[in-house]
């Protein structure tokens, strides 16, 4: 703009216009409120700043403690009186491997039939049996009883040949059947079969301390 002009060409301002700054009071209040506003913004701003660079930081991360599990120990006790080892038949177990039925008659025979059982502490009772081929439906029935009360410890379960032969090699494991497990001494069986094979009927005291003393009456009846 020529020093000698008084309107500028571009925005149209007329130089006429132009004086010293207002002296109102007012005017000065409010210029001194702006200025210390963008003070403060400035220092609120350098704060927050400061703060998230600090809490942006990487930290290591402390490696997780690892527990160590410890191996639970098994230790048989000896075996004595009527308690079996595990693996082996007890006494007075039917193994019905060799069942002949006549034509058209129904299938039944005996599993287990004890008065008095006794299950050393960390020991079980297993009755082998085996259900031939047949068209008719079987099923494994019976009672456990507890001469000496009520037992929770004491365990029944019904393992096929391979669950059984799984369940020996670690027998505080738990066992997996493919029927429900049974707790205590006072119990009543009704195992359905699915056809034939060995299977292996078990009443095992291996989490007990003591020993325990049982009734079993097992069998097998078929229907069609």
């Amino acid at each position: 703009m020529p020093a000698e002009g008084s309107i500028c060409q571009q925005c149209g301002w007329d130089r006429s216009q132009d004086g010293p700054p207002t002296q109102d009071p007012a005017d000065r209040k409010a210029r001194i409120g702006v200025a210390a506003g963008i003070a403060v913004s400035y220092w609120v701003m350098f704060t927050l700043i400061s703060g998230t660079s600090v809490a942006a930081r990487p930290t290591r991360a402390a490696a997780p403690a690892v527990a160590v599990a410890e191996e639970p120990t098994y230790t048989p006790e000896p075996v004595t009186g009527e308690a079996i080892a595990l693996g082996a038949l007890p006494s007075g177990a039917t193994t019905a491997s060799a069942v002949v039925t006549k034509p058209g008659k129904l299938l039944t025979f005996k599993v287990a039939d004890a008065k008095s059982a006794s299950i050393q502490s960390h020991d079980a009772l297993q009755y082998q049996f085996e259900v031939p081929e047949t068209d008719q439906k079987c099923q494994l029935v019976g009672t456990l009883h507890g001469l000496g009360g009520f037992d929770r410890d004491l365990e029944m379960f019904l393992l096929t040949d391979d669950e059984y032969l799984f369940w020996h090699a670690n027998p505080v494991a738990i066992p997996h059947s493919s029927w429900e497990t049974t707790r205590g001494s006072e119990t009543t069986l009704g195992y359905q079969l699915p056809g034939a094979g060995v299977y292996h009927l078990v009443i095992s005291n291996v989490m007990s301390p003591a020993s325990a003393t049982v009734q079993v009456k097992a069998q097998v009846k078929c229907t069609r």
